[in-house]
């Protein structure tokens, strides 16, 4: 990968690419804390590759941008 995503980060943008998950859901499918989640998902938000598309029960639902999902096929493509 060069070094421009983590592989973490890139198993969110696929998982998310899938379909719109929580935090707490992207946990359990990458079977990672969710304190690193937490931290990825953060670092996305801010890099503009993911946003909050709504909060259900008190939990952000997190979907890729436009911008995440160019990232997403430049890597898988």
């Amino acid at each position: 990968m060069g070094g421009l995503i983590s592989d973490t980060k890139l198993d969110i943008l696929r998982q998310l690419r899938s379909e719109p998950l929580h935090g707490y859901g992207l946990a359990a499918e990458l079977n990672l804390s969710h304190g690193y989640i937490y931290t990825h998902l953060g670092e996305l938000q801010e890099a503009g590759m993911i946003e909050v598309a709504e909060e259900r029960d008190g939990k952000k639902i997190y979907r890729l941008t436009q911008n995440g999902q160019y990232l997403v096929k430049a890597f898988d493509d």
